[in-house]
């Protein structure tokens, strides 16, 4: 089943495997993962006491269950103790990968490849590399991938991030965002992925 789902998964996202539930645990703690699709029927540590060991240390990666279990009652126990989604064993490839773009779209765990931001956690990461951001930074980045498409004035942003009392000049968001540039291309982002609208602020470039 694991090889089966790095197969299926591969080509889209980068994927890794643990063979238990106990392995899967040290996986979640060392790496910062944007979603994990979880079995119930595992050796040492089954899924149901993995999730309640993710809640204990409030570890709020999405989930979702993939399980040959059909009992509602698992279902609803899943979905209680944090789970995001429930997946039912057989399922069609096409399906699972669906699901698991929607809930990345909900849980807004990862904005696009290779950059995730945890907003809960106010961590932001290129690929495994964690950004050593200052508050003004994280807010800045996380203002800008909240809503990719959106062009921020600069206005704005002071808004969002200084506060509507900022008594300075609007221009402070142009050294803000460099540093943050920098920080980016240092931790190995090789596109400009901060775009600069002339005579009006910044918005987030995705991956085409």
């Amino acid at each position: 089943m694991r090889e089966m789902l790095i197969l299926i998964l591969e080509d889209e996202f980068s994927v890794s495997t643990a063979s238990d539930g106990k392995e899967a645990l040290k996986l979640l703690k060392s790496h910062p993962f944007d979603l994990c699709i979880l079995d119930l029927m595992m050796p040492y540590r089954d899924g149901m006491e993995v999730l309640g060991r993710l809640s204990e240390e409030n570890n709020r990666i999405p989930v979702i269950i993939l399980s040959a279990r059909t009992d509602p009652r698992d279902r609803v126990t899943g979905l209680e103790k944090g789970a995001d989604d429930y997946v039912i064993k057989p399922f069609d490839p096409n399906e699972l990968i669906a699901r698991v773009k929607s809930v990345l779209r909900r849980t807004g765990g990862r904005t696009d490849r290779g950059i995730r931001v945890d907003r809960e956690g106010r961590t932001a990461y290129v690929d495994r590399t964690e950004l050593k951001l200052t508050r003004i930074e994280f807010d800045l980045l996380e203002a800008l991938t909240s809503a990719p498409k959106r062009a921020w004035s600069r206005s704005e942003l002071v808004e969002r991030v200084w506060g509507l009392d900022f008594p300075g000049d609007e221009r402070i968001v142009d050294t803000h965002v460099k540093n943050l540039r920098e920080k980016l291309k240092k931790a190995g982002e090789t596109s400009e992925r901060i775009k600069t609208v002339w005579s009006y602020g910044y918005k987030w470039r995705s991956p085409s």
